[in-house]
């Protein structure tokens, strides 16, 4: 009789005490795959951004998610073993950085929802997704369509400097869209224009050399990961040629290009983030449009064009959204 007259004591000891008369269901954590072709160093502002933006909409990386991220640093070919890795931890969603991650995380996790962080091709025409509209599978995310990138580059080339009249591109060796629309763009303008191709440093080795005896007047960097890592080491090459740049993102221009045009690449990555926190809260990829950028900076360094003898023509630099003097 004592026992079972101190039973209602003991569990009221126990709820009080946080025991299991008291205990909660547990907090779900999240799992965020990110994998990107790009250097761990140079990708790190990003994936920052991602996760900064998903702890304002209450995923907080640390209390209930968790990010697994995977770098291939230049090597794609690695982009498969590592979308392996990522998908063995069963992650709910996969950012994926450029056409070449996605493509490894569908084909390492074609079950789990996949949101592009930038696909440099046209989504729907490399099959990645039914439409823009309606995605219709396990991706979905922000489509930049990098080849209308360089061909406005290589425009704005021309209005920056009126009299530059033959240019150079330098591409990714596996860009061939984005080379023939800008060389389309360059006829059309009445520019002549020159293509080298390089994957990294020892590929620069050789093209400047030939840029050097081709005595182009700009030249327009095309839009690849790599370049964005190497920017500083391209502009110091470029400059010693007295060669103006003309590249794609306001990091760029910071490190040294003449000028760049293109959208924010922390705007970009909030509304990857906001695409992660729909689908965490049950939104199906099948059904969230494909987002296309539709802000875009244009950034001169006035610093760099005045340190190689460069004059901007005026009106342009009063389209400027930011000028680095």
């Amino acid at each position: 009789m004592r026992v079972r007259a101190a039973l209602p004591a003991l569990v009221a000891l126990l709820a009080l005490a946080g025991g299991p008369a008291s205990a909660q269901p547990a907090q779900k954590v999240w799992r965020l795959g990110f994998l990107s072709p790009s250097f761990s160093d140079s990708a790190v502002n990003s994936r920052r951004s991602a996760v900064a933006e998903l702890g304002r909409l209450g995923f907080v990386e640390g209390r209930n998610l968790v990010v697994e991220e995977r770098y291939a640093e230049g090597e794609l070919e690695r982009l498969p073993d590592l979308a392996r890795e990522i998908a063995q931890s069963h992650p709910d969603v996969i950012i994926a950085v450029t056409p070449s991650a996605i493509r490894a995380a569908k084909e390492a996790a074609p079950d789990t929802p996949i949101v592009m962080a930038f696909a440099g091709e046209d989504p729907v025409a490399g099959g990645l997704v039914a439409s823009l509209a309606r995605p219709g599978g396990t991706v979905t995310g922000i489509a930049l369509l990098a080849s209308e990138g360089d061909a406005k580059r290589v425009e704005l080339t021309t209005q920056a400097l009126p009299n530059a009249r033959h240019i150079a591109l330098l591409a990714s060796k596996d860009a061939e869209d984005r080379v023939t629309l800008a060389h389309e763009t360059a006829t059309s303008l009445g520019l002549q224009i020159t293509t080298f191709r390089a994957a990294g440093p020892p590929d620069y080795d050789l093209v400047f050399p030939l840029l050097r005896a081709g005595q182009p007047q700009a030249l327009v960097l095309g839009s690849a990961p790599v370049f964005f890592r190497d920017a500083q080491d391209l502009a110091l090459r470029a400059a010693a040629l007295r060669l103006p740049m003309i590249c794609q993102w306001r990091e760029m221009a910071r490190a040294g290009c003449v000028l760049s045009y293109g959208p924010s690449i922390e705007t970009l990555y909030r509304r990857v983030a906001a695409y992660v926190a729909r689908i965490f809260q049950g939104a199906a990829p099948a059904e969230l449009p494909v987002e296309q950028p539709t802000t875009f900076e244009l950034v001169v360094n006035l610093n760099a064009a005045k340190a190689i003898g460069v004059e901007i023509a005026p009106s342009f630099l009063a389209r400027a959204d930011e000028v680095i003097e």
